[in-house]
């Protein structure tokens, strides 16, 4: 008889069952505080026992988590989805975690509920970061970390087929030095920059990535002073040097911009980063297509893990002592090399500095090489690829222990953003 009589009692307290629900009585959703349409619901026999009665889609203590929101909108200051992954696919801590008591945001917080911090690990910005974040535990430490949830499209994304970031419209089927073909599909960011000379002819100079309509990335380098007839334009859309197919679009630099601190050192370039505003003949800046996409821009907060394995695309040479440009766009495969690694004499010493990344195929067998320079290296970040480093320096092509250089994005975040005026990073 006991048991039976907890089980109703557990059962009336805790499920509310449908043979008690005929004795459930709905009062004011304010003596619960439940949110989104949910009804406060106590009972004939413990009318001081309340609890929120959600409508479909809604869970949690006050029907604050919304289990349908599968992106965020804006900064995501509203979403209230169940993500609960770091970018890293580490597991969010709970917000009322006793990890969390000294943290500025907890579950603990007088507006707490109206910030969407409660008896979960969901993901929130109460703060209005960039996007959606959480504590996560590395080590003995709680660190604020961007969570693995998409951005919502915009009106113009779903209604006009605007850019989104960091997709591809086809899978790499192949495998630079030691990489493989690979159609402007899989790296449809890629632009070809060109120079033109006084005669009417043309060469290629170096690869960057389309961060916007209107602004490409490149290497500081690859721009030397102009001579008299001479100028810069790009590509965008092309598999093929030197050719004018469907799908290629030619644009004018209206604008170089090259780094301030842009400098040679010993066998380094610093600070070797560049932006070109671009505009086609219509005066156009480019548009999405299967073989025109933007590049996502990176987190500001933090790299990518040490070894992680990224993209580096180009028209550069096949072997260190080719003489011609290979006719087709390559891409090749490789991981990223920590700071202090690349620092060892026996890697490049001190010419390395904090605002470079290296990176190389683990058995040295694939690298970026000359006429690489300005293109991008791009890694798998929360389910796009983002823009982490752009080709700048190195010795020899795929040399042991020399690995490719790179000028690392993310601390040049702040720079990108006062030139172009975008907006801060995925």
């Amino acid at each position: 008889m006991r048991v039976l009589l907890a089980s109703l009692l557990l059962c009336v307290l805790a499920l509310g069952c449908r043979a008690w629900r005929k004795r459930d009585y709905v009062s004011d959703s304010s003596d619960c505080g439940c949110l989104n349409n949910g009804k406060c619901i106590s009972y004939k026999y413990f009318s001081k026992i309340h609890r929120c009665s959600c409508p479909a889609n809604f869970i949690g203590e006050h029907c604050e988590i919304d289990i349908s929101q599968k992106c965020y909108e804006g900064s995501g200051h509203s979403y209230r989805g169940v993500a609960n992954q770091d970018i890293w696919g580490r597991t969010c801590l709970k917000w009322n975690s006793a990890l969390l008591a000294s943290q500025k945001y907890n579950a603990n917080r007088p507006d707490a509920k109206q910030l969407g911090l409660g008896k979960h690990n969901y993901c929130r910005n109460p703060d209005n970061q960039k996007r959606p974040w959480c504590f996560v535990q590395v080590g003995r430490s709680q660190f604020m970390q961007e969570c693995k949830v998409p951005q919502c499209p915009t009106v113009k994304d779903t209604e006009q087929g605007g850019f989104q970031c960091g997709h591809k419209s086809m899978t790499p089927r192949f495998k630079i030095v030691g990489g493989n073909r690979t159609p402007i599909e899989s790296q449809p960011w890629f632009a070809a920059i060109y120079m033109s000379h006084s005669g009417g002819s043309s060469s290629f100079k170096c690869g960057g990535a389309l961060i916007s309509s209107c602004w490409v990335v490149s290497a500081a380098h690859c721009f030397p002073k102009l001579k008299k007839g001479q100028s810069y334009f790009l590509y965008l859309g092309q598999s093929k040097l030197n050719s004018e197919t469907l799908g290629e679009i030619r644009f004018e630099i209206e604008e170089l911009i090259l780094h301030e601190n842009f400098s040679t050192g010993a066998i380094a370039y610093h600070n070797d980063i560049a932006l070109l505003k671009i505009r086609s003949k219509t005066d156009k800046c480019a548009e999405p297509s299967r073989t025109v996409q933007t590049i996502c821009l990176p987190s500001a907060r933090e790299d990518i893990p040490v070894g992680s394995e990224c993209e580096v695309t180009g028209f550069g040479l096949e072997e260190q002592n080719d003489y011609l440009y290979p006719e087709y766009l390559k891409m090749a495969v490789v991981r990223t090399i920590s700071y202090r690694t690349c620092r060892q004499p026996h890697y490049y010493g001190s010419e390395v500095t904090p605002q470079m990344l290296c990176a190389a195929h683990p058995e040295w067998t694939s690298d970026a090489c000359q006429g690489d320079s300005g293109g991008p290296l791009v890694c798998p970040i929360d389910d796009r690829m983002a823009l982490v480093g752009v080709v700048s320096w190195g010795l020899g092509c795929a040399e042991k222990n020399k690995p490719g250089v790179y000028a690392r994005v993310s601390h040049f975040l702040p720079w990108i953003q006062a030139h172009t005026g975008l907006p801060g990073p995925i």
